[in-house]
């Protein structure tokens, strides 16, 4: 699915100019899978070449970026060492649970973990018999306020002043639902995970190609959450 980098707060102190070059050097690459060259990452970084020479062969050697035959940089392997161990307790007891539901409801389903203000798919499988289904690629972000994922995160706390309808909506009834927010005719049906105390931080739901059965696809949903919950709690 689509996604939009959107930026991030940077703090007037305690912050390292040339971490964070790095960090986007990452950021640009994730939104360009075919790769791009040096001159083409220090238009987009906005520094100079010998910059971008220094930032691409640190994380080379960090395998993190990797360079083709030729001359693209792409995002590297190590990356995946990195994500493996990002909420892995609850990747692990969620994935099989996906499993079952993505089937149960022949759509993609999802994790997905809040941060700060944005929502990350942390975790999706595809239904093994649908003919057709949304591809939900894993580490796509986007605004908490858009989309079933992060309303629903959002439905889960207090409410707060200015917030938008859809998520009064999805408190009410007990999950959210939205078309075409990440990607035109998609349709995505998502629950909050339950938490003992403080702000949800995560959802659990699914996504289509077409508008489902909203209360027979959020109590398959519902069911997902409360049991992948039991398990983290118990």
């Amino acid at each position: 699915m689509k996604h939009t980098t959107h930026g991030v707060n940077r703090p007037p102190s305690a912050y390292s100019q040339t971490l964070g070059r790095g960090l986007r050097v990452l950021e640009i690459l994730r939104e360009n899978p075919g790769g791009l060259g040096v001159n083409g990452m220090a238009t987009a970084l906005g520094t100079h070449r010998t910059v971008v020479y220094r930032l691409l062969g640190t994380l080379r050697a960090h395998g993190l970026v990797a360079q083709e035959a030729d001359g693209r940089f792409r995002l590297g392997a190590g990356l995946l060492g990195l994500a493996g161990g990002v909420r892995a307790d609850l990747r692990v007891l969620a994935e099989p649970r996906l499993a079952v539901l993505a089937d149960e409801v022949a759509a993609t389903a999802f994790l997905t973990l809040a941060e700060g203000d944005e929502a990350v798919n942390a975790c999706s499988v595809e239904p093994r018999r649908a003919q057709l289904h949304v591809g939900y690629r894993v580490g796509v972000r986007h605004p908490l306020t858009v989309s079933a994922a992060g309303i629903a995160i959002l439905a889960a706390r207090p409410p707060a002043a200015g917030e938008r309808a859809a998520i009064a909506r999805a408190r009410e009834r007990g999950y959210a639902v939205t078309a075409g927010e990440l990607e035109p005719g998609a349709w995505g049906l998502a629950v909050a995970l339950p938490v003992r105390d403080g702000e949800a931080e995560a959802s659990i739901g699914v996504v289509a190609l077409t508008e489902l059965d909203a209360e027979e696809v959020a109590g398959a949903v519902r069911a997902t959450a409360r049991a992948i919950a039991a398990q983290l709690m118990s």
